[in-house]
């Protein structure tokens, strides 16, 4: 009989033990989780790609529309380290990317622009000794040619991006964007989209 208490009182003792393990062992792995936080950037040192778009009336050479429909997209730093500006350079360049203007710009193969590329802090634009940790993708949904394309074109290079410089894809408010984010930006790409071919068709 006490055998039989010795076997029960080790075994509960030996469950306790694992119970404390794994209690333990969870908390360690809790602290140790990757946490995906992106501060405010302090908006004094941020570009506005709206002025840009607006102010600039290069953009796919045509007259800037009293009406806009903007997709913007964001890709910050994981942790906020600088950009190497050259390896940079050099992806965009070998992207696609022009470099027009002290900016980045991706055209379609008749050479009209759908998006462009900027730095995301002041003074938006791009210099051999830029530093930063973010820059800004942006389009006019009424201006480009081909508005859902432009739209997946925007977030594959995007997602490449993501992968070659350890960076987070944002929206336009520098939040972390979901699928579900990236389904209305081309849901609004569509209805644009339909919209300019009532409109043609009505002229």
């Amino acid at each position: 009989m006490s055998t039989n208490s010795e076997i029960y009182l080790i075994g509960l003792a030996i469950l306790f033990f694992l119970i404390i393990v794994f209690l333990f062992i969870r908390k360690i792995s809790n602290s140790n989780e990757l946490k995906v936080n992106i501060e405010d950037i302090d908006r004094s040192d941020t570009f506005d790609p709206v002025t840009d778009i607006s102010s600039n009336q290069n953009f796919n050479s045509k007259d800037i529309q009293n009406k806009q429909e903007l997709a913007i997209l964001n890709l910050i730093s994981v942790d906020k380290s600088l950009y190497d500006i050259e390896q940079m350079f050099g992806f965009l360049s070998n992207n696609g990317g022009k470099f027009i203007n002290k900016y980045f710009s991706f055209t379609n193969k008749n050479g009209i622009e759908r998006f462009r590329i900027l730095n995301a802090l002041n003074p938006g634009t791009f210099e051999n000794n830029t530093k930063t940790f973010a820059i800004v993708i942006v389009t006019d949904l009424i201006l480009v040619d081909d508005p859902l394309k432009t739209i997946k074109q925007m977030i594959e290079f995007s997602l490449n991006f993501t992968e070659k410089f350890h960076a987070i894809l944002c929206d336009q408010d520098r939040t972390p964007i979901t699928k579900q984010m990236i389904s209305h930006m081309e849901s609004k790409a569509q209805d644009v989209e339909r919209l300019k071919q009532l409109n043609n068709y009505s002229n």
